[in-house]
Formats: C-alpha cells, structure tokens, sequence
C-alpha cells in the first residue's frame, strides 16, 4: 500500500534539542494516584520520588511534553477493566505518552544516547521516565507536534490499515474527527484515495476538517448524524472509525454498508465522566465496555463490527514508520489543541478538558 521512503534516515538522525538537558537529580516530582477513586482529579498528587537505577536495557528520559488521554486516565485513576490491579495499589503512576531527552543509558543500550530526543510510553505525567531502549521512537526534535504520533496517529494508522485495510474508493467516516485520534484518521484515510466524512460538533472544527481533508462534514450539534449520513453515503459506509458511543455509535451502525466494517477506538460518551452516559449506552444494542475492553468481534451478516480495533503487534511493526514518514514529509499534519497546560499540577484540568468535547487535536501539558 506504501513504499518505505528513505527520507526516513534523515528523520531519525540526531538533531540537537533546544530543550536543555539537566543533570540527572537524585529524586523528581511525579504525579501518582495514592489510591483509586471515583475520578482522575480526586486521586492524583504529586510526590517526590527517588531517581531508579536503570536495568541493562533502559533509558532515563527528562520529560518535556505529556499527552493527555482522557478516558485511559479516568479507567486507570478508577482502577477499572485492564487497570482492575490499581485497587489494590498505593502511589501508582500516572501518564502515558510523552516526548523527551534522553537523560541516562543503562549498560546494554546501543541505539539512543544521552541527549536524543525521542518519543515514549509510559508514565509521562513526571518529570523524569524510564522506558525499555527497545520501545523508543528516536525524533530529530522534543516538541509537543510529535507528542500525538506515538499513540494517537499510531492508533488511527494502524487501525484504519491494517485492520480496516481501506482502499482508495472507499467511503470512510470518522466521528469525533477533529480530536486527537480523529485529525490524523482524516489524513490517513486520504492519503489511501478515500472519501472522508467526519462529525464534528462546532463550525471552527468543520473548517479546520475541511483544511485537512474531509470532503464532507457533520455537525453533529445543527443536524441529525442518521439524516445526513444517508444522504452523504446512501449505499452505506465501507469503513468507520468510531470513538464516541452512544447516540452517535447507533447512527454509524445504521449506516455501515452492506459489508462494512466498524472499528471501535473508544467510547467516550459513556465513559463515568458523562452525567447522561447511562441514557447514551441506552441508544444501542451493545455492550460497549465489553466490546472495546474485551476486543470483541460481532458478526452482522456481511457487516463487522471490530471492538478495540489494534491489529497484532506484528501487523503494526511498519505503521511507526508510515506515521514519522508522512510527519517528515509534510503530508501528516500534527495539531495540539491550543488551550495551554504547563505543570503537573496542570494535568487534572487537561484531562477535564480532554473530556470536554472542546478540543481540537491532542491535548497536550508542557513539563
């Protein structure tokens, strides 16, 4: 579907950060839950914690800028699904992804250097991380643009490819499409010659859709979704990437196509945050939680319905290349929401915010 280019190589060569890179501290702030609770805001604090010793295979990274994932963070503080071990833990860590210099090295490393920027997952709402070597994604720069790819534009990739397998000629909606995964579903699907329809629920995000890509726009706030879908795509959509639930789950299920696949990246209108999630589970016949926590797969007739759809690690290997290769390129565009957030003690009001239904892009806090 796509030939690895060789601009790649200059991508990943090193490039001096402008962040200054500090002396490795004895101890660093970190925001941690100290137990579960009923949300992110009423369990997070910050703690000094000491400095670890790394293994043979790990990298210390000074964090520069976190990415703020909403309902990972809600589930994770409420020690809920995959996080259910969080019950019964005390001043656990918080934070997912993140950008970052390269601090220290252990013994073994090879691949990065102190100094190297570079993208992570785990932990990043603190100053400092650990990662294995192995899981870095090594960039020119440490800036919040590159915050985004490492999961979202990762997920939306690998999704919409791999387990989608859209093809040009295919008609592809994407809900929620101004948001941290959506943008980049919108580019993603175009680049593979589809035609892009994404739901919005605000006029200055259907203009920046429409910069992006998307041929037709929804807006979800002025116009009943079922209603301008089958107009837009009365034969039915061949491909959806559905991150909302609720009401708006209902109507793309009602406009799949005959043989159309609907790949599940969250549900965010039900998650406990919501006051009205109870009556927006109520709007569909499926079990949500179960199908994205569970990644179910239903069967409707020639239809699919793909909950959580991550493909096997092995399938996605090629889809960090396909995302740095498009970002280098210029043919990715990478937007954080504008709403500034610099701190730790920031966070809890990102993740609000993140919940909203407000932003554009990926929301991300300045360390």
């Amino acid at each position: 579907m796509w030939a690895h280019r060789a601009a790649l190589l200059s991508l990943v060569a090193a490039k001096p950060s402008a962040l200054e890179l500090r002396p490795v501290p004895t101890s660093y702030n970190a925001l941690v839950a100290g137990a579960t609770g009923s949300s992110f805001g009423e369990v997070a604090k910050v703690v000094n914690v000491e400095t670890p010793e790394l293994a043979a295979d790990e990298v210390l990274v000074q964090v520069c800028y976190a990415g703020v994932n909403g309902g990972c963070e809600t589930f994770r503080a409420r020690g809920d699904h995959m996080f259910a071990g969080n019950k019964e833990a005390a001043d656990f860590a918080l934070g997912a992804e993140g950008v970052g210099l390269v601090a220290a090295v252990g013994a073994d490393v090879r691949d990065v250097a102190v100094g190297d920027s570079v993208c992570f997952v785990n932990a990043a709402f603190a100053e400092y991380s650990t990662s294995k070597a192995s899981m870095l994604w090594r960039i020119p720069e440490a800036t919040p643009e590159y915050v985004g790819l490492r999961i979202s534009a990762l997920t939306a990739c690998a999704m919409l490819e791999e387990t989608g397998k859209i093809k040009a000629g295919d008609t592809v909606l994407v809900t929620a499409a101004a948001g941290g995964a959506g943008h980049y579903a919108v580019q993603i699907a175009k680049q593979n010659g589809a035609t892009v329809v994404g739901t919005c629920s605000s006029e200055q995000k259907a203009r920046i859709l429409k910069a992006l890509g998307c041929d037709f726009v929804v807006n979800y706030k002025e116009r009943e979704c079922a209603e301008a879908f089958a107009e837009i795509c009365p034969e039915g959509f061949d491909v959806v990437l559905e991150g909302v639930g609720g009401k708006m789950l209902q109507a793309s299920l009602g406009a799949l196509g005959p043989k159309g696949k609907l790949l599940q990246i969250g549900y965010i209108s039900e998650y406990p945050h919501n006051p009205e999630a109870a009556a927006e589970t109520a709007a569909h016949g499926l079990d949500t939680s179960n199908l994205f926590w569970k990644k179910e797969t239903i069967a409707r007739g020639d239809q699919t319905i793909i909950g959580n759809a991550w493909p096997d690690f092995s399938a996605i290997v090629g889809c960090k290349d396909r995302v740095l290769s498009l970002f280098h390129d210029g043919e990715l565009r990478s937007l954080v929401d504008e709403r500034p957030f610099e701190g730790l003690d920031a966070v809890p009001a990102a993740i609000d915010h993140m919940l909203s239904g407000t932003t554009v892009g990926k929301v991300v806090v300045k360390i």
